[in-house]
């Protein structure tokens, strides 16, 4: 959880919603907050069934699959471990002068690594993440068919993400230094990526509204003429409010003359909805002018300068 919020905040760092949550707190082994309603979580002006939702949802479901699955191959949990690959990509490599291939090699060769054990983690997250949605509760008994529908769907988008993104590393093993032999595993990558990917996909969202084929409930583009929600597809509901109320002392861009056509996320223009930005100078401290010094440590002078640094007013 605390992983998923900072991972929030540094995706939206330059956005007028900039994920500003009660951050949760880790007590007795259980993440709790200083409120048990959600949309105040995120502020009393976060709409739940807006765009900044489906981000939140996706990113706080991959962020748990993500930590029990790095959990599981680090055996720090009991009942999982990692992944052992079955008559995988163990391979011999032959290298001339042009041209490198490989080879499979013999099922005689047994594998040193195994891959993230990412099922697991997608399975667990499902169970955990979904019961919100599933599971009757008091304090949702007026969330909309809607709004469960929207929320299960943008969490399994945020599970999916991590399993299409597994990467395959490869270790080397030979005498002297050579590539003769090599022990591959999926591995995920760096938890950085998964929030990139999610808040371009958040940049595309679809607005969809709730519609009934016969006696099925279906979510649908809004739009009559865009293409059926697929499992890749973030969506929201609602039309998010400005948010232009909790800005006021926030950081922001000043655009430079040479990029003037082109808006920079997190623009002083955009950010303070035109209410202006103040300008303060501070002062940066830095290392320069390196040296190093045989053997073994590298020596730097202290450098300042002033540094411009704008917020809204």
């Amino acid at each position: 959880a605390e992983m998923a919020y900072d991972e929030c905040r540094h995706q939206f760092r330059w956005r007028r919603w900039n994920c500003a949550a009660k951050k949760p707190v880790l007590t007795n082994n259980v993440w709790t907050y200083e409120t048990n309603e959600y949309p105040s979580l995120f502020g009393e002006d976060f709409e739940p069934g807006g765009i900044e939702a489906s981000f939140v949802n996706a990113i706080f479901s991959s962020g748990v699959a993500y930590s029990i699955t790095k959990a599981c191959s680090s055996n720090k949990l009991e009942g999982c471990s990692c992944e052992r690959n079955k008559g995988g990509t163990i391979a011999k490599t032959t290298t001339t002068k042009t041209t490198t291939t490989a080879h499979h090699l013999s099922n005689g060769f047994q594998w040193h690594q195994c891959n993230d054990n990412v099922m697991f983690g997608l399975s667990f997250a499902k169970k955990f993440i979904d019961s919100v949605e599933l599971n009757w509760n008091p304090d949702r008994m007026f969330t909309t068919h809607a709004q469960v529908m929207m929320n299960l769907h943008n969490n399994k988008v945020g599970r999916m993400l991590l399993k299409e993104n597994l990467q395959q590393n490869c270790v080397c093993h030979g005498v002297s230094g050579t590539c003769s032999t090599q022990v591959c595993s999926k591995r995920l990558g760096p938890y950085r990526d998964i929030g990139g990917l999610l808040r371009k996909r958040t940049e595309k969202a679809i607005k969809v509204t709730l519609k009934y084929i016969n006696t099925h409930r279906i979510l649908m583009p809004a739009d009559n003429q865009l293409a059926p929600v697929t499992d890749t597809d973030l969506i929201y509901l609602k039309s998010s409010p400005s948010y232009c109320n909790k800005t006021t002392g926030r950081r922001c861009k000043l655009n430079s003359k040479k990029k003037a056509k082109k808006k920079p996320r997190g623009g002083c223009d955009m950010m303070c909805c035109g209410a202006g930005y103040r300008t303060k100078l501070r002062t940066v401290t830095k290392n320069c002018k390196c040296q190093f010094i045989w053997c073994c440590k590298v020596t730097c002078e202290k450098c300042y300068h002033q540094q411009k640094v704008h917020s809204c007013k």
